[in-house]
C-alpha cells in the first residue's frame, strides 16, 4: 500500500482524538455527518493530513502485520483490529518528542473545525491554530495582546 486510504485515516484520526481531546474520536463520524458540506471537506484534508504523518511514521514499510493494520481497522465490524490499533499507536504516543508534537497540533486543528467552529453563526469569528492572531474592528478601540503573559493593553488615543 503506497498512500493511506481516507477510511484508514479517519480509524487512525479517532485514535489519536480519543486520547489527545477525550473521546472526542468516537464523535468524529456523527459529527462530519451532522455538519456536511465544506466543514467535512476540510476535516477530510486533516484526516488525510494526520493520517499520512501517521502512516509514514509507524506503518509504512513494517512488515505485513503491522503495516496493514489501520486498513484492517477501517473494516466495518473489526474490533480487534481496532484495539491492537489503538494499542500500538498509543504505545508510538505515549513519547513526548516531535512527532507527538506534530501529531498533536494537526489533531488540535482537526478539533477546532470539527467541534469548535460548528455551532458559531457570528461574523468576524477568527480561528488561530499556533502562533498569533490579531483582529482589529475599530481603530480607536483598545488591542489586547496575550502572548505567553502578561497581557498588555494599548490605547489608541
Amino acid at each position: 500500500m503506497e498512500a493511506i486510504t481516507l477510511a484508514a485515516a479517519t480509524a487512525l484520526a479517532k485514535i489519536v482524538l480519543d486520547k489527545f481531546f477525550d473521546g472526542a474520536g468516537q464523535k468524529l463520524e456523527e459529527t462530519a455527518v451532522n455538519l456536511g458540506g465544506t466543514v467535512v471537506e476540510k476535516a477530510n484534508a486533516k484526516i488525510l493530513q494526520l493520517g499520512n504523518l501517521i502512516w509514514q511514521r509507524c506503518f509504512k514499510g513494517k512488515p505485513d502485520g503491522v503495516a496493514e493494520l489501520p486498513e484492517q481497522a477501517a473494516q466495518s465490524g473489526a474490533e480487534a483490529e481496532q484495539q491492537k490499533l489503538a494499542d500500538y499507536l498509543n504505545k508510538v504516543l505515549e513519547q513526548e518528542d516531535d512527532f507527538t508534537k506534530e501529531v498533536k497540533q494537526i489533531a488540535g486543528e482537526l478539533h477546532q473545525v470539527m467541534f469548535e467552529m460548528k455551532d458559531i453563526n457570528a461574523r468576524n469569528v477568527q480561528q488561530v491554530m499556533g502562533g498569533q492572531g490579531l483582529q482589529v474592528n475599530d481603530s480607536n478601540a483598545p488591542v489586547i495582546q496575550a502572548k505567553d503573559s502578561p497581557i498588555n493593553i494599548n490605547y489608541n488615543t
